[in-house]
């Protein structure tokens, strides 16, 4: 094959070697379901199977690896996302210190000690002392809605 006197079972291992750098190299859990299926295929090889075997053998285990424990490997490797800085914002509520106007372009509230600008998340005005909940963060800005539309949602 490819003109080389090479052994399936070696070409097996090339590909599994192949994928594992790739693997390494990215650190996605991208290609080493490749390097498992290239290593169950070169045993394929090396017990005889015929090329057809082989390739079925390859893509079945190569891609049930990747549909099966992809995501469970996935949520091991990256862990729970824990929101930090302003997504620590979404769901807090807020006391009003400038009126919200999405027309007038105005509001805001104090967070600590940093001046955050609102946005009405559904375009109403919402005065100045009303309890805001923040529902979403657009670049820097807010997107808030009053406490008793945030209780009806």
């Amino acid at each position: 094959m490819f003109g080389l006197p090479i052994s399936m079972a070696a070409f097996w291992i090339i590909v599994a070697g192949v994928a594992l750098l790739i693997e390494a190299i990215t650190t996605g859990l991208t290609s080493i379901w490749f390097t498992i299926g290239g290593f169950v295929a070169a045993v394929a090889a090396w017990l005889g199977a015929g090329l057809p075997v082989q390739i079925i053998l390859f893509l079945v285990v190569s891609i049930a690896l990747m549909l099966l424990v992809r995501p469970l490997a996935k949520k091991k490797v990256t862990g729970e996302v824990v929101p930090t800085n302003a997504d620590s914002l979404i769901g807090r509520k807020l006391v009003v210190i400038e009126e919200v106007n999405n027309r007038e372009k105005t509001g805001k509230a104090k967070v600590g000690d940093i001046d955050w600008t609102l946005r009405s998340l559904n375009g109403t005005v919402i005065p100045k002392d009303s309890i805001v909940v923040v529902k979403e963060i657009e670049g820097t800005k807010l997107q808030v809605v009053s406490e008793a539309e945030a209780e009806a949602m």
